[in-house]
């Protein structure tokens, strides 16, 4: 018997300090942390001194008087080309926390698991217990807090946007960098990557199934789930006051009070005069086939709903982490040495 094949001692030996194995685990991985360090901080210095410039902008704007003035749209178009940059910004973000868990969660247990040398670490008297506790709780934590600092920086580099109305908080490229839901999404990718990690044994094919695991729940929680956390409001006529809020669904319906289909409103509109055809207002057409007894509705969830929906989409995430953590946990308790 050797030591990589030695069972950990169980009595007459006292376990190693929680201190200690919190150092190995940062001397262990802080070459991770240091690149997730370097990533999020590169990010930040940008976020920075753009929103620094944006503002800076955005003031000249405001004290640009007559505002119809050549200098004054010429102003005005500059910051239109910061919005554009802070868009494709932001689906760019999108992907930072599966980047986290693909290549800080999947290879943190995977890789000794791959290789063997847990079953050293088991022998030094802390126990495979104690050894997972602590490397996916420092790192959990240390993650989580990195991707909240995060997003707290970008919500103050787009909040001059929100201000102007070019965009809407719940709008499903913004809703999920801004608030607590980024930190849990992060969390997320991490406690996905290492259950996928514990459960393979390969680093490789670990990552592969996080990454297709992640983005499965992020599309599915875009597309179907996010909409229904609270009953969407119904507005009717023009759609004036909806402005940035998220439209979940509109239709109209027709004389008889039913819903009418797409094909009946092009074939009504079909019989307006020229100039309602051909008109770019859309409050004309509308009011039109509103003259002939067709209604528009609405469904929508109201801006004022931000943060209802961030601590809901936040704690169903926060209570997915614990969960998959605790079953790498158990996975690890019920592996043979």
């Amino acid at each position: 018997m050797t030591a990589l094949t030695a069972p950990a001692v169980r009595g007459g030996r006292r376990p190693g300090p929680w201190t200690r194995l919190a150092w190995v685990t940062w001397r262990q991985h802080r070459f991770m942390l240091a690149g997730v360090a370097a990533l999020l901080g590169g990010l930040s210095l940008y976020l920075l001194i753009m929103g620094l410039k944006i503002r800076s902008a955005y003031a000249s704007v405001a004290a640009c008087h007559p505002a119809t003035s050549a200098g004054c749209e010429t102003l005005a178009s500059l910051n239109a080309g910061y919005h554009s940059t802070a868009q494709t910004l932001s689906g760019l973000l999108q992907v930072v926390p599966v980047l986290v868990g693909v290549f800080a969660g999947a290879p943190l247990l995977a890789r000794e698991l791959e290789t063997g040398t847990f079953r050293f670490a088991w022998t030094q008297g802390c126990g495979r217990l104690r050894w997972a506790t602590t490397k996916l709780t420092l790192l959990a934590a240390a993650l989580t807090a990195a991707a909240w600092a995060f997003s707290v920086l970008f919500s103050w580099y787009y909040h001059p946007f929100f201000v102007e109305g070019l965009d809407g908080v719940l709008a499903p490229q913004l809703f999920d960098l801004r608030g607590v839901v980024y930190a849990a999404w992060t969390l997320a990718a991490f406690a996905i990557g290492t259950l996928a990690g514990t459960a393979i044994r390969r680093t490789v094919p670990a990552m592969a199934a996080s990454l297709a695991t992640w983005a499965g729940l992020d599309l599915a929680t875009a597309l179907f789930l996010r909409k229904h956390y609270e009953a969407p409001l119904i507005s009717r006529g023009a759609d004036a006051g909806l402005r940035n809020a998220w439209v979940v669904s509109q239709w109209f319906t027709g004389p008889d009070g039913q819903q009418a289909s797409q094909n009946t409103i092009r074939a009504v509109m079909q019989q307006a005069p020229a100039r309602v055809q051909e008109s770019r207002d859309v409050s004309v057409p509308l009011a039109w086939l509103g003259q002939h007894h067709y209604t528009q509705w609405w469904s929508y969830q109201p801006q004022s709903r931000f943060w209802h929906f961030q601590y809901i989409e936040g704690g169903w995430l926060l209570a997915l982490s614990l969960v998959l953590l605790t079953a790498t946990v158990w996975l690890i308790r019920r592996r043979a040495a």
